[in-house]
This record gives C-alpha cells, sequence and structure tokens, in this order.
C-alpha cells in the first residue's frame, strides 16, 4: 500500500506501474495500425467492439452525472458545475465518435456492427469495471473521484495508445496500399491523436486531482481503492486490443 503527500493524484498514478503503462499502450495491433498494416477484416471486428465499449462507457458517465450534486447557487464557475459540463461533455464526445464510427465506415467499406454474441474479452471486462464502479458511485460506497479516476483512466490510456500508433507511422509512404484504405492514417488516429482530445484528457486530470487534493485526509485505504482502479484499468487495457503477430 502506498503513502505519499499528495500534490497531483494523476503523476502519482501514472508513476505507480509504468510498465504496465507501457505494456497496455504499446501493443502489436497499435504498431501494425500506425504502419497501415492490419488487414480490414482486424480493423473491423475491433472497430465493431470499440462501440461496444463507447455504449458502456456512456452509461458509465451517465451515473457519474446524476451523482454530480449541486448547489442552489447560480454560480457558473463553481466547481460542480464545471464538473457537470465535463462530464456532459465526455457523453457528447462519445456520441460523436459513435458518429463519426459510422461516417468513416461507410465511406471505406468498412463492417463495423457487433452482436452480443462476439463481445471480446476486453470489451466484457471493461462492461464489468464501468458497471461495478459506475453502481458503486450511486450507491455512495465509492465517490466521484473514483469514477473520475476511471474516466480519466481509460482516457489517458487511449490517447497514449494511439499515440504510440501515430510514431509508428513514421516513414509511411503516401500512396502506399494500406489494408484499410487508410483509415486509420487518415481519419482514425488523426481523431484520437488531436490536441481537441489531448485537452479533454487533461481536463478531467484537472478536475480528479483537485478533488484529490481538496478529499485527501490520510486516508490510506481510499488511495489503496484509488490504486486498485487504476490498475485494474490498465490490465483491462491490455485485453482491449486486438492480438496480432
Amino acid at each position: 500500500m502506498s503513502t505519499f503527500e499528495p500534490s497531483k493524484l494523476t503523476e502519482h498514478l501514472l508513476a505507480l506501474s509504468p510498465q504496465s503503462f507501457t505494456s497496455a499502450t504499446q501493443t502489436p495491433f497499435l504498431s501494425h495500425a500506425g504502419a497501415g498494416t492490419p488487414s480490414k477484416d482486424v480493423l473491423q471486428t475491433w472497430l465493431g467492439q470499440d462501440r461496444l465499449y463507447a455504449q458502456a462507457y456512456i452509461r458509465f458517465a451517465a451515473l457519474l452525472l446524476a451523482n454530480v450534486k449541486l448547489s442552489g447557487k447560480v454560480d457558473g464557475e463553481c466547481f460542480e458545475e464545471r464538473l457537470l459540463d465535463l462530464i456532459l461533455s465526455s457523453i457528447n464526445n462519445v456520441r460523436r465518435e459513435l458518429k463519426f464510427f459510422e461516417d468513416v465506415a461507410q465511406r471505406y467499406n468498412l463492417d463495423i456492427s457487433s452482436t452480443e454474441e462476439r463481445v471480446s474479452e476486453g470489451v466484457e471486462l471493461y462492461r464489468n469495471l464501468f458497471f461495478e464502479t459506475g453502481e458503486a458511485v450511486e450507491a455512495g460506497r465509492l465517490g466521484l473521484l473514483e469514477g473520475l479516476v476511471l474516466l480519466w483512466g481509460t482516457e489517458v490510456c487511449y490517447l497514449t495508445a494511439w499515440r504510440y500508433a501515430a510514431s509508428c507511422s513514421t516513414g509511411l509512404i503516401e500512396g502506399k496500399k494500406e489494408a484499410d484504405g487508410g483509415a486509420l492514417r487518415k481519419e482514425f488516429i488523426p481523431n484520437w491523436t488531436s490536441s481537441e482530445f489531448a485537452a479533454f484528457v487533461d481536463e478531467i486530470a484537472e478536475f480528479m486531482d483537485k478533488l484529490w487534493v481538496g478529499e485527501w485526509n490520510g486516508d490510506a485505504e481510499r488511495l489503496a481503492v484509488v490504486e486498485g482502479i487504476w490498475k485494474r484499468v490498465l490490465d483491462v487495457e491490455k485485453k482491449f486490443w486486438p492480438a496480432v503477430a
């Protein structure tokens, strides 16, 4: 169990298991994605799974939204009002993402449909993590801090993973035949490494760190819970990416 004087919880978590973080965000699938070499079948199957993940994410974020306690004061700059806006943004972002998937899939002739009978292990584990954490927040067993740790954890892993993929595209020749027709290089990777997405991840981190400093009272058990959520995210993230040679 760790003990430390808190300043930035995000920095503490990132330093907690650096090898696991690297393993979760630098997989063979991501290096292949950066090089434009995943088969069309692998890509469209994974995109279908990512849509299922996004649907579970929306339900989880909605539970967080329902547990933001607003005061009777009219103050658009108060912490709770801004936290409400942040969580609403997370839901709206995913809704836009789902529509983006459909648009790109249509233009590149990708079949991203999926069924409950074909849910991957990674998506099923994320569903369980979202469900358990969201229900615990709703029941008062966990707080919004723990919910934000999960929200931030999934997003910072996703951003870091696709930044790694982008780094693997160095030297990719324009016009080279890519198995997906260039969908990853032209559409998905720029979207998932955009400055707007990075700013959103940073904003979650800011709220999470402020909540941590405001609520930290030396409770080692709560710190262990927060660390446990982060470690579960890393474990699940490793299984989220398709296994490719």
